[in-house]
């Protein structure tokens, strides 16, 4: 079956959805596997989407879809909340593939072009007013997931995965690649050994964890004028500490420029304090997704041998990283 087969025929699942025009989006810039469609019906417009088939699982987008629902409910309406089909469900399965309608949130992913206080502060603010609003539908108490993760990771990386991992960059035909690859691995051999203890004093305290975006970054978080009219992207959402997307969107928005993080930190506690030890949470997950998120790359490129749309824009990505290492 075609696309346009296939979008008819999911959109066939909405009643009172007349589609005037669909425009295919691809990947929308992102690099999920996932692909979208903006739907014209009259006065409104939609958004349509189409999960990869590796993930999420029925029960994983199910609880995604459960949490942006109440999230709304509770008074944060800036999520693309999910439209339910006729026979009531928040998603179409078809082709083995699950899909998902929601309204079109207005705005544009544009902070870097028009950076501004104003726009930190409400980038902020929007992520600790998302935090309210979920940290009453699952609550739990127990050391950060995340942290786990990056522990393990690096363990892995250390005892014979980046050696494994440089042979294959050093295999590749792609020099620009591998230049900034290397440059990468330098960096990791550099710090892996002062992040380590950091990610072990990180991991023996509890805290109350939650859902958490984890990947809310610059280009899932959409303007209009000063403030942010909606956040995008909800695939990799989990419980884990609030830290993780504290960090996540204040290292993807002003980069390691200290005077703009005191400032971002400080919009976020207006609504939502953080302890000290939650503070030194924040610190572990910047300096350890920094760390490992080239990592990550130069693994799904170079060892996995994944096909991305846009190579420029994975360049641009590992120019970021390395940017960031530098400055640690």
């Amino acid at each position: 079956m075609s696309d346009l087969a296939s979008v008819a025929g999911v959109l066939s699942h909405y009643p009172g959805v007349a589609a005037q025009s669909v425009e295919s989006l691809g990947g929308a810039g992102g690099f999920s596997g996932a692909a979208f469609w903006k739907v014209s019906c009259g006065d409104s417009t939609l958004c349509l989407r189409r999960w990869p088939k590796e993930h999420p699982s029925r029960t994983q987008l199910q609880w995604l879809h459960e949490v942006i629902c109440r999230v709304s409910a509770n008074g944060f309406a800036k999520v693309p909340t999910p439209i339910q089909s006729r026979g009531g469900q928040t998603f179409v399965s078809l082709e083995g593939q699950y899909w998902e309608l929601t309204a079109w949130l207005p705005g544009t992913a544009d902070f870097r072009e028009h950076p501004t206080s104003n726009r930190l502060d409400a980038a902020l603010v929007a992520l600790a007013q998302f935090h309210q609003s979920a940290e009453s539908i699952e609550s739990v108490a127990g050391a950060a997931p995340g942290i786990a993760t990056r522990r393990e990771q690096l363990d892995r990386l250390c005892l014979g995965e980046a050696e494994e991992m440089s042979r294959a960059v050093a295999a590749m035909d792609w020099a620009e690649f591998q230049s900034r690859a290397a440059t990468i691995m330098y960096w990791f051999d550099e710090l892996s050994a002062e992040t380590k203890p950091i990610l072990e004093l990180a991991s023996r305290s509890r805290f109350r964890l939650q859902p958490c975006i984890r990947d809310v970054w610059h280009d899932h978080v959409l303007f209009e004028g000063e403030e942010v009219s909606g956040i995008v992207d909800f695939g990799a959402m989990r419980v884990d500490h609030v830290a993780c997307d504290v960090a996540r969107l204040l290292g993807s928005l002003v980069g390691g420029d200290r005077t703009n993080w005191k400032q971002g930190l400080a919009a976020y506690q207006s609504l939502r304090p953080l302890s000290l030890d939650e503070l030194a949470l924040v610190d572990a997950y910047d300096r350890s997704t920094v760390l490992l998120s080239g990592m990550n790359w130069v693994q799904w490129v170079a060892v996995e041998l994944r096909k991305f749309e846009n190579h420029e824009v994975i360049l641009a990505r590992l120019d970021e990283i390395i940017a960031r290492l530098a400055e640690m």
